[in-house]
């Protein structure tokens, strides 16, 4: 190559645009301009949020349904409570949180989790757990914790139960003024092989609710209805 082609190419080189990368998100690369509220909208079309299908504390203590209500307490990963607002919605359950919450309500991981199916469940924010309790006067409060001796499969679930579970990650314990409190009807536990730590908690959830609506006849499957 002469000096004249090999200054030639270093110039086109220098003169090539510098590509950056685009951001990095949990499901891989996405434009920078992609707008969050472009992943959820309803049947028409139309962006929307958790927090457009919340019920108050006094609808939730009145809304009849099939199948147990499930509650986290003070939850901390949002793609959990995302995950647990598509099962809400696919088994008629209504979920609690308890607050503080470890994120916003707006969370692209949580917003992601619970794909589109935010419409289509009810959450309800607490601002604690007596406020809870207060709340849903009628309902047992059946609390699912490593420090339970009766296994999930022995109780039998009724639709207007409260299914507590404790804060994520599995290294911080549950709170035992809560879980064995005198507010509490139950503590159960799943399974497990010793010297393993935990179950995810939407997967735990999903296990133990599953097994309260199979006692119950899986009512309201496979039936079209409002929630």
């Amino acid at each position: 190559m002469t000096n004249e082609m090999q200054a030639s190419a270093n110039s086109s080189r220098e003169e090539a645009p510098v590509r950056s990368p685009e951001a990095m998100f949990e499901y891989g690369y996405r434009k920078k301009s992609y707008a969050p509220d472009e992943l959820i909208t309803d049947a028409h079309g139309n962006p929307i949020t958790v927090s457009d299908t919340m019920l108050t504390a006094i609808e939730a203590s009145k809304r009849v349904t099939a199948v147990p209500h499930l509650c986290f307490y003070e939850p901390r990963i949002p793609g959990n409570t995302g995950s647990a607002i598509r099962l809400c919605a696919v088994t008629g359950s209504i979920l609690h949180l308890i607050e503080p919450l470890g994120f916003d309500l707006k969370d692209t991981k949580l917003r992601r989790a619970g794909l589109d199916y935010h419409d289509m469940a009810h959450v309800v924010i607490h601002p604690s757990f007596e406020a809870m309790v207060e709340a849903m006067p009628d309902s047992r409060i059946i609390a699912f914790t490593a420090h339970a001796t009766k296994t999930y499969t022995e109780v039998q679930y009724q639709p207007n139960d409260i299914l507590l579970f404790g804060p994520e990650p599995g290294g911080i314990p549950d709170p035992m003024d809560v879980f064995f409190g005198p507010h509490v009807a139950e503590q159960v536990k799943l399974p497990m092989r010793p010297s393993l730590r935990s179950l995810n908690l939407t997967n735990t959830a999903s296990i133990a609710l599953y097994e309260a609506w199979r006692q119950l006849d899986f009512a309201g499957a496979g039936e079209s209805e409002d929630l």
